[in-house]
């Protein structure tokens, strides 16, 4: 995680019924699941996480750009987090950035980069020596995070899986 959850964190209000009452981290989640969840407690858990998860990483990538569109002046038209077969970001032709909400999974310094890399495509849409030169700009020790994803597996093919 990004963050450290120290409080419950609970679910509600809602219009229908949740299947998760309380979610609390503390060296782990702990989930309160009414009586009425029975033999779907699984899916149940894993969906709800899933969402919490993806909330989670969403807040995380808007304060990380926002933070690199005041200091280098490089504002996307929209951000958004979303659920990528391949890669880890993209930035369309129209200034649009796009992060896989996966990298909630990998250290903040990593997710930092990719997400850095996409602003970067704002002023440089290819991969040549003036792209790369000015990531280092924006993101000097971005190697560093670069080899991470490639060191521990996180392969434009393979991501972590969800239960």
């Amino acid at each position: 995680m990004h963050t450290e959850i120290t409080q419950p964190f609970r679910f509600g209000p809602f219009r229908r019924r949740r299947p998760i009452r309380d979610l609390t981290f503390r060296n782990g989640f702990l989930v309160d699941l009414p009586p009425w969840a029975g033999g779907d407690a699984d899916k149940l858990v894993a969906r709800e996480l899933k969402l919490w998860l993806k909330r989670r990483v969403r807040r995380d990538v808007k304060e990380i750009a926002a933070d690199y569109s005041s200091r280098f002046g490089l504002a996307p038209r929209s951000i958004r987090v979303a659920d990528f077969a391949n890669g880890w970001g993209s930035c369309g032709a129209e200034g649009n950035i796009l992060i896989n909400w996966h990298l909630v999974f990998a250290p903040k310094k990593v997710l930092e980069y990719v997400i850095a890399h996409e602003v970067a495509h704002l002023r440089h849409r290819s991969h040549g020596p003036p792209f790369w030169d000015f990531l280092r700009t924006i993101a000097p020790d971005f190697e560093a995070s670069k080899a991470w994803l490639d060191a521990n597996g996180w392969h434009r093919k393979r991501r972590p899986t969800m239960v």
